[in-house]
């Protein structure tokens, strides 16, 4: 049974999230909603002429629509990605990608946007986040360690604010710590008690 005083009317309803991260299973968790992780595979591409945030509420409603469900299911789904200078970054490659990413992102300000996408029955509604993160000039000793260690080869633009390039580099955040980390929870949590 789900907290019913936080969440009244899911009492005969289960969430499911369309993710594969372990940090929005993490942070799905806290709610105390009864989840399951049911991971969409779908081509994670957008159209041209797509920018800023319309890129992560694209792709986040391409994998709402791949989820399957049932009736008494909510499907969560969510795109994150790190724009600079106009370009977005996506996951990195391979290593040489990653190291690429972190020392443009070294020293300077760029934005995070997640985006997020509620189904349930025949609605679809997605929302997004923005955030402004700073770095401090990263050492290539640090980028090299961090990289090595493979942690950044599942994350956008290269890096995780929960890991040791966020701990050490983060030096200004412009909005949600949550949002950087996969999903603004804020809005989440909102979104859910509203259905």
């Amino acid at each position: 049974m789900a907290n019913s005083h936080l969440f009244p009317n899911w009492n005969e309803r289960r969430l499911i999230l369309a993710s594969q991260s372990p940090r929005r299973r993490e942070l799905i968790a806290l709610l105390g909603l009864p989840f399951e992780v049911r991971p969409v595979d779908c081509e994670e591409s957008w159209p041209k002429g797509l920018s800023g945030a319309e890129i992560p509420r694209h792709v986040s409603a391409l994998k709402a629509h791949a989820a399957i469900a049932n009736d008494n299911e909510v499907v969560l789904t969510s795109d994150t990605v790190v724009q600079i200078d106009g370009l977005t970054l996506e996951k990195p490659v391979d290593m040489a990608d990653a190291k690429r990413m972190l020392k443009l992102l070294s020293g300077r300000r760029h934005e995070v946007t997640t985006a997020f996408t509620i189904r349930f029955g025949d609605s679809i509604k997605t929302y997004h986040d923005t955030v402004g993160v700073t770095f401090m000039d990263l050492p290539n000793v640090l980028i090299d360690r961090y990289v090595e260690s493979g942690a950044p080869l599942d994350k956008a633009g290269a890096y995780g604010a929960q890991d040791l390039i966020g701990a050490t580099g983060i030096c200004a955040l412009e909005g949600s710590f949550y949002t950087v980390m996969g999903l603004p929870m804020h809005l989440v949590f909102n979104t859910l008690r509203d259905i």
